[in-house]
């Protein structure tokens, strides 16, 4: 028998005696990450609204609040930023924003930048165009938008500081850029002045969208970021159906749903959030992410989303249910509570309850306590 043969003779055996054993099992997937975040932005800016500045410690040891949220497994920060100058608002800058994100980003941890649009704050009330942009054409409007989300995200990636995550826009359920961008949202609060035109309002906006998704894609080049879209109807499908719906007729190009979920602003129920996000997935194919929430004092009076007690253990609660409501939805990938200095720590600057919540998704399940939906604890 030739060399040949034989090789092909021992092939032949070695294949046949594999036919007689059972194939590998399939390995799993391994698990898609799970980010318990907060947005930290209070902290890079000179002017904090006149909060005092927090000592913050743990065991006796002098600390920061981004090393003491990190040491107890949180993993996403989000940072916002103001178009400058900035007025009547903390001064969040990007050049204030630059040194904290380059921190989040050398310590591992996932970043996310807020691009506000405004020089002040810009929210389900008010969503202004910043005094240096006032008075152009709209289409010099719109160029403006992408070339200053270009230069932010670049600027970002040149300082070390590249976003693994972008929102073009801050809780735009009723636009951007009021009023050129404004819309008339089914709640019929804050409408846009008069007369008003459904076609030409939803086409401002799907533009200046656009135009910021172009210009955060630019300025990350090789390695563009995720974009997150960020409305404050967490509990509410109707509206994010109205909303998103005109986004996919538009061809956005978005990668993340990213709502704000406040019980103390009416925005729904756990159950209402999971019918939500069980929605958005089977029509979107999104993930979803709860980019802001928090639990403190009602702003509504007779309000029936205020679950859980106005206290330090009410709000961990609260968050330990959230968490292992959200992990439990389809598509479900994270949640930031913003602005953890105000209620996450004790007076002595200490953690409080809440920033232990990854330590105690498994024995904060019983109910009464406990009102995450049924099916989501053990």
């Amino acid at each position: 028998m030739t060399r040949t043969h034989t090789a092909i003779a021992v092939a032949f055996a070695l294949s046949a005696a594999s036919c007689g054993r059972p194939a590998p099992a399939p390995q799993p997937a391994p698990a898609a990450p799970f980010y318990l975040g907060a947005d930290i932005s209070f902290l890079d800016s000179p002017m904090r609204g006149g909060r005092m500045l927090r000592a913050y410690q743990e065991n006796g040891q002098p600390s920061d609040e981004l090393t003491l949220l990190e040491r107890h497994g949180w993993n996403a920060f989000r940072l916002r930023v103001f178009v400058s100058p900035v007025r009547e608002a903390p001064d969040n800058s990007l050049e204030n924003t630059i040194p904290l994100a380059r921190r989040i980003k050398a310590s591992g941890a996932l970043f996310l930048l807020d691009i506000h649009y405004s020089d002040t704050w810009a929210d389900p009330q008010h969503q202004e165009i910043p005094a240096a942009w006032r008075g152009l054409p709209f289409d010099s409007l719109v160029q403006r938008v992408e070339d200053y989300s270009r230069r932010t995200v670049r600027a970002l990636k040149d300082a070390g500081a590249m976003p693994d995550w972008v929102q073009v826009g801050n809780e735009i359920t009723r636009g951007t850029l009021w009023p050129l961008g404004q819309l008339a949202a089914p709640d019929g609060r804050y409408l846009p002045p008069q007369p008003y035109d459904t076609t030409v309002q939803w086409d401002h906006l799907i533009r200046i969208l656009k135009a910021g998704i172009r210009g955060v894609r630019l300025g990350g080049g090789d390695t563009p970021p995720k974009i997150a879209i960020h409305i404050d109807r967490g509990g509410d499908w109707a509206t994010t159906k109205w909303f998103f719906d005109h986004l996919e007729a538009a061809h956005v190009l978005y990668d993340i749903i990213a709502q704000s979920f406040y019980p103390e602003w009416r925005h729904g129920t756990l159950e209402q959030l999971v019918a939500n996000m069980d929605s958005c997935a089977a029509r979107y194919h999104k993930d979803f992410l709860v980019a802001e929430t928090g639990y403190g004092h009602s702003h509504v009076e007779q309000n029936p989303d205020m679950e859980w007690p106005e206290t330090p253990e009410g709000r961990l609660q609260f968050m330990v249910d959230l968490v292992n409501t959200i992990k439990k939805a389809p598509r479900g990938i994270g949640a930031m509570y913003w602005a953890p200095e105000i209620e996450a720590w004790n007076e002595d600057g200490t953690p409080g309850p809440v920033v232990f919540t990854l330590d105690h998704l498994k024995d904060l399940t019983a109910r009464p306590a406990s009102h995450a939906p049924p099916g989501v604890n053990p």
